[in-house]
């Protein structure tokens, strides 16, 4: 009997962590949807940027290059909402990936993750 009580135990605690690690995953993704919901398009970039309601990614990006002289800069998102927010993304000179964050109607470096 104890033996199947060990084994009772064993298949339910491996149930309950599969069903923890997919409830993660669909966190996961759920988030990864909405960021891609908040990111602007090509064009919508484009139209904000000409209407000046936000800089342009170039200029945002040589604040960020002047602030971190030896990164090289990966990519550049500009993402809605209340104030939008361009999210450089560099790599140091030791090798970490850094998401730089910046108001996109200052330019101002707000903090980095």
């Amino acid at each position: 009997m104890p033996g199947m009580m060990k084994t009772l135990i064993t298949s339910a605690a491996l149930i309950a962590g599969l069903s923890l690690g997919a409830a993660a995953d669909a966190m996961q993704y759920a988030q990864s949807r909405d960021d891609m919901r908040n990111r602007y398009t090509a064009d919508e970039a484009r139209n904000e940027v000409q209407s000046g309601r936000v800089l342009p990614a170039l200029q945002v990006i040589r604040t960020v290059r002047q602030r971190y002289t030896h990164a090289d800069v990966i990519d550049a998102e500009l993402e809605q909402g209340a104030r939008p927010r361009y999210i450089i993304k560099i790599l140091t000179e030791d090798g970490r990936r850094v998401d730089v964050v910046v108001d996109a109607q200052t330019g101002n470096i707000l903090y980095e993750r």
